[in-house]
């Protein structure tokens, strides 16, 4: 049975060129994904000519048979070929029978990556990918995590950032790693490699729109205001902001003012609190100013909302949209 690893175990793995035949790596995080096969293909390919060696299929174009084939090709000019097939946990059973000798037998020439967004690890699939290759999984990193992931990120583009710039990129972007990517990119499209960013630089990327749009969208749901707060929330979303996105900007602003009413209470004030809550000290004001319409038990049910709402959002097959909405309606109830 092969270990499962996670992104530096892989990363570590390839800078001492161990490069195996096949490989499972899957998670709901793409720029993970994407980091990952970045590595992979590498480390596989080296020098070689990867116009003739690299191939990148998705199940819903590729007949599988011709992925297997493909697999089974020699490498032209280079020690190894690579193939990676994505979207792997669509595949019937019928479907991963054609596959199951390639993956029994791994072949030494080919560097074989499979791609899922979740899997099923009951499945004779996965069981026989853990027998013969190396299983990666990439998990979503936690909110306290997110800091070293921005630094990550910023030290792909060679910058650097401030902690209080951190603070506002995780603040008005969330948790979003590939969301994080999309924004240091145009950071370093205006600043250029080399730089260390500000907030100021940081603001003048970030939509204003946006940054107020969280501000008064958690303001309407602490006054009840529903009708304001459906308002927001369709600004946030017509801003570029998905709908987990949206939700996970929500659920730390909710939690960032929990902190800070608990700060209060132990009589915490200026730099002591907006340390203690993670937030850039300018807008500390606007978060003390809030706290007045959030009670502890408005906190704790809006908490418990999210939550609901965060499992529906990754589950139903229904349109994010309405579950955030929905979950506007539940919180900005008169008894909420």
């Amino acid at each position: 049975m092969a270990n499962t690893w996670d992104l530096r175990r892989l990363q570590i793995e390839c800078s001492k060129e161990r490069v195996q035949p096949l490989y499972l790596i899957y998670g709901e995080e793409s720029f993970l994904i994407d980091e990952a096969l970045t590595v992979l293909k590498a480390a596989a390919l080296g020098d070689a000519l990867s116009d003739f060696n690299l191939d990148t299929f998705f199940t819903t174009e590729t007949k599988v048979e011709n992925v297997r084939d493909t697999v089974e090709m020699l490498p032209m000019m280079s020690q190894r070929r690579v193939v990676v097939y994505k979207d792997v946990q669509m595949l019937k059973e019928s479907q991963w029978e054609t596959l199951y000798p390639i993956l029994e037998n791994p072949l030494d020439t080919t560097c074989f990556i499979l791609v899922a967004n979740k899997i099923d690890k009951r499945k004779k699939s996965f069981k026989k990918i853990s027998q013969a290759g190396v299983i990666v999984e990439l998990k979503r990193p936690y909110e306290n995590q997110i800091p070293v992931w921005i630094d990550y990120i910023a030290s792909k583009f060679s910058m650097t950032l401030e902690p209080e710039a951190k603070s506002m990129v995780q603040q008005f972007v969330g948790s979003n790693l590939s969301e994080i990517y999309s924004e240091m990119s145009k950071v370093h499209s205006l600043m250029g490699a080399g730089a260390h960013i500000t907030t100021d630089d940081v603001l003048k990327v970030i939509s204003r729109s946006k940054v107020e749009t969280v501000f008064d969208l958690a303001k309407a749901i602490g006054e009840n205001d529903r009708a304001r707060a459906l308002t927001c929330l369709a600004n946030l979303l017509e801003y570029g902001q998905n709908e987990i996105g949206a939700l996970a900007l929500i659920a730390r602003h909710v939690r960032i003012l929990s902190t800070i009413k608990e700060g209060l209470r132990a009589g915490l004030t200026g730099t002591r609190l907006s340390s203690k809550a993670g937030v850039p000290h300018f807008f500390l004001g606007d978060y003390v100013g809030q706290t007045k319409h959030w009670t502890d038990k408005k906190i704790s049910k809006t908490i418990h909302a999210l939550h609901e709402t965060d499992r529906a959002l990754k589950s139903s097959p229904i349109s994010g949209h309405i579950w955030l909405e929905n979950f506007i309606i539940k919180t900005c109830s008169p008894s909420a």
